[in-house]
């Protein structure tokens, strides 16, 4: 009767290829998982300058809108804007004595576009403020 020599060649080798291969599954997961999170993070960013941008374009038109009512008395002009804006949706204020007139769009998470304008001469405007507060500002206040 021969014995036989258990030998490792069949053993070793078949553990080292199971333990590379779980090695690769998990380096592709943590792959597949790093580059979900790149995605959800330049989707959430492009989210943000796109509200932006549409707030910042509304902000322009309405500026547009209320170009004719610029060219009134500053004090008239004021309060026919004011009104103007008030009739898109937009809540405006206006101060006479500073003769400023101010209003806000929402942008979306962005947060809020806030527009100052100071009104001159007749038919003349000059823009004081074209800020966007962010939510985490407005948390602050």
């Amino acid at each position: 009767m021969r014995k036989r020599k258990s030998s490792l060649a069949v053993g070793f080798p078949t553990i080292v290829n199971v333990l590379i291969l779980l090695l690769f599954a998990c380096v592709s997961m943590l792959s597949l998982s790093r580059a979900q999170s790149d995605y959800m993070v330049s989707s959430h960013g492009w989210d943000v300058a796109r509200d932006y941008f549409e707030a910042d374009s509304r902000a322009q038109t309405l500026l547009g809108e209320i170009e004719e009512a610029a060219a009134l008395e500053p004090s008239v002009a004021g309060l026919e804007m004011e009104a103007l804006l008030n009739e898109e949706g937009i809540a405006a204020r206006y101060d006479q004595a500073a003769q400023i007139l101010s209003f806000e769009i929402p942008a979306g998470e962005a947060g809020t576009l806030m527009v100052q304008l100071h009104l001159l001469e007749a038919g003349q405007y000059e823009v004081q403020a074209w800020e966007l507060i962010t939510p985490e500002a407005e948390e602050k206040t």
